[in-house]
């Protein structure tokens, strides 16, 4: 990734921040890092990406950079935000990193970015912002004429990190029953662990899953696109997203797609138009659901086509870059 950023012209300053492992030094570090670098470049603006780089710029920008133009890009909110604390640490780390976004979110000279409505909404009213300090822009993607192939409808897609709170445990009892149901049904799992979130799959747990017949865990690829044109289904059952690449992908492959009825997936697909929207956590409406495009063809093509149709016309680079030039614009 790095090699990729370098290549493109870009300078590269590293950050001293470990996801898997947390140490008052070690935040301490990065904060120091984002700052000096934000002073080297002479930066103007500094754009955050992801909740833990917001709260870091939130943070460095006390140390000398307070007048420095923030915006804040929240691109999910994260395994803490998808499902209700368990515990009473839980829910003290959840009231705490709430507490430290309202504060990084109303700060002066800073423009908070939501991708989806729900989180535009939900944070205008727990933070008291205004609308003129958020904006809400979907996630995009660089458009490609892709070569579409028709398939036999039993070859299943899960793409993302290999967490409990995308969904992957009610994925797998779907599949199980689905075996029962669909003639020579596949599926395959494109994503990495996360040793830094404790929601993850262990290299371990997947291999063992993958001894199973019919399922294989195929890990983090870059070919996605081709992973996808290989299989009828795109299916994401995640308990909540930002705005999630893999269903755009999804249409540009013109793939049916099979998600739940969450923040995010709900703003890309249209129940029953351009793809399946299922309960959260619900393994047996999933399993009803897939086996239901699996086994209807014209069902299949017509989702596909509608997504593919939409995802061109909303949600490409070419559409949703002119919104950020824009903001850029005023808030410079």
């Amino acid at each position: 990734m790095v090699g990729e950023i370098k290549k493109a012209g870009l300078t590269v300053y590293p950050m001293r921040f470990s996801r898997e492992k947390f140490s008052p030094i070690g935040l301490f570090k990065a904060i120091l890092d984002v700052r000096n670098a934000a002073l080297e470049m002479r930066a103007g603006v500094l754009h955050c990406v992801s909740l833990r780089c917001i709260l870091l710029g939130w943070l460095a920008t006390m140390f000398g950079l307070r007048s420095l133009r923030v915006v804040n890009h929240v691109i999910g909110m994260g395994s803490i935000f998808s499902e209700k604390p368990k515990t009473f640490r839980m829910c003290l780390q959840k009231s705490l990193v709430s507490f430290c976004l309202t504060r990084a979110f109303q700060k002066p000279f800073a423009h908070t970015v939501f991708q989806n409505q729900d989180d535009y909404y939900d944070w205008i009213k727990l933070a008291g912002l205004s609308t003129k300090q958020v904006s809400q822009i979907p996630g995009s993607i660089e458009w490609q004429d892709v070569k579409q192939n028709e398939r036999g409808g039993t070859r299943i897609l899960y793409v993302g990190r290999m967490l409990r709170d995308k969904g992957i445990n009610e994925l797998l009892q779907a599949w199980q029953r689905l075996q029962a149901k669909v003639d020579n049904c596949e599926l395959y799992m494109c994503g990495s662990v996360d040793p830094g979130n404790p929601n993850s799959f262990t290299e371990v747990e997947l291999r063992n899953l993958s001894s199973s017949k019919g399922i294989f865990w195929i890990g983090r690829r870059n070919d996605v696109l081709d992973q996808m044109v290989k299989s009828d289904i795109v299916v994401l059952p995640t308990y909540r997203e930002g705005f999630p690449k893999v269903l755009l992908e999804a249409g540009m492959t013109c793939r049916a797609v099979v998600t739940t009825d969450v923040p995010g997936c709900r703003d890309i697909v249209e129940h029953e138009e351009s793809g399946l929207l299922v309960e959260p956590g619900n393994s047996h409406e999933l399993y009803e659901a897939i086996k239901r495009v699996c086994l209807d063809r014209e069902l299949r093509q017509t989702l596909a086509m509608n997504l593919h149709d939409k995802v061109q016309s909303k949600f490409t680079d070419e559409a949703i870059n002119p919104i950020w030039e824009k903001l850029y614009r005023q808030i410079n």
